[in-house]
């Protein structure tokens, strides 16, 4: 019978990784963007999704977006997602900015703005709705 001890550096291998599993997918879940309000107007500070990645001496570029809304066309924003999330494809065109569900994404929307865009998902509801 052949039994393998494992050693300190069998274990921490192991915890290692797990460690960067779990690391790896808590920031595959990090949302793009940030709301802050400001008495009835709210911005959305965003990362362009959307944008081709290019890259300046080995780092990636980042480009950013923000979208100021009243409180009336912020709650209108949360309506389009909700209603743009249920339907298998979709777009919604506002004054503001534009809701997009596309065909192949079943679980998020695009939100669009000057040329730039990002991400929600049904999860991401809760966070808009907190910030009213």
């Amino acid at each position: 019978m052949n039994k393998k001890k494992y050693d300190l550096i069998d274990y921490f291998m192991i915890f290692a990784i797990i460690f960067f599993m779990i690391v790896g997918s808590m920031s595959a879940f990090a949302q793009s963007y940030t709301i802050t309000k400001d008495a009835s107007k709210y911005e959305i500070n965003f990362i362009d999704e959307f944008q081709d990645q290019w890259y300046l001496d080995g780092e990636p570029i980042i480009v950013y977006g923000k979208l100021n809304l009243t409180e009336k066309d912020y709650k209108q924003l949360i309506k389009d997602i909700k209603k743009t999330l249920k339907q298998s494809e979709q777009e919604l065109d506002r004054p503001k900015y534009a809701v997009i569900k596309y065909g192949w994404v079943k679980d998020s929307v695009w939100v669009y703005f000057d040329e730039k865009a990002f991400s929600v998902t049904a999860k991401d509801i809760d966070y808009f709705n907190s910030k009213l």
